[in-house]
């Protein structure tokens, strides 16, 4: 426990979020202790979040989380710099599409239905936090582009050049494995458990705006959630 109390220390002092710990063995040198006994610190030290433990990878200093309110629907922006995080976006792709069988039995939209599939990074303190892939139905914002959603909030460009006010939403969060995608762009292994964030966005008059589906990093974000009975 002493131990675990010493690394906490070391941590809060001389490493930000996301920075590598020395490997085991230097640091089992440094405390001048066994590498059991090491782990055995480093173990407490997950389980009060203050480290992420990377298989064939190392020890990292573990993010603060940005916690997302289930029972409100807000920009992601707006979640990572209330917590006082560093907010930056990606675009990767941003097409035209039509919506294929299994979207269609998904959102109950006709298939074929063309929507804009816009596909971005996000990060929080220049570190990987989400894959976001968004689905804005072409007919409530025809003439969206590239510039519209290129490092700028999908909602607030719906609002300022459609009028179109985000009135509320269906979410799920779910458990996967990543792909090989995944792993990849958030720099994770693959098969590593993450979250599946994907919901339905309406407008205030009760109109499917846009479907969304994010893989988001564990460790990075917590969902909250008010139930009444």
């Amino acid at each position: 426990m002493f131990l675990s109390r010493e690394i906490e220390y070391l941590i809060e002092n001389e490493y930000r979020e996301g920075q590598a710990l020395p490997p085991e063995r230097d640091m089992a040198a440094s405390f001048d202790v066994q590498r059991d006994t090491l782990r055995s610190a480093l173990d407490l030290l997950e389980q009060k979040g203050i480290i992420l433990k990377r298989e064939r990878i190392g020890n990292f200093v573990a993010p603060s989380r940005v916690r997302f309110d289930l029972n409100k629907y807000r920009s992601t922006k707006r979640y990572i710099e209330g917590v006082g995080k560093k907010h930056k976006v990606i675009l990767l792709t941003f097409e035209k599409i039509s919506i294929d069988r299994r979207h269609d039995e998904d959102y109950l939209l006709p298939e074929g239905t063309l929507v804009y599939r816009i596909m971005r990074l996000r990060y929080a303190n220049d570190i990987p936090m989400a894959l976001e892939r968004s689905h804005v139905l072409c007919e409530m914002a025809s003439g969206l582009n590239e510039e519209d959603v290129h490092k700028k909030s999908i909602y607030s460009t719906l609002k300022n050049k459609f009028n179109i006010t985000i009135a509320n939403s269906k979410q799920k969060v779910t458990v996967i494995k990543a792909n090989g995608l995944e792993s990849e762009l958030l720099k994770i292994e693959r098969d590593e458990p993450v979250m599946r964030y994907e919901g339905i966005v309406y407008d205030s008059k009760g109109r499917i705006v846009e479907f969304f589906d994010n893989t988001i990093l564990m460790d990075s974000v917590e969902f909250v959630s008010q139930s009444f009975v």
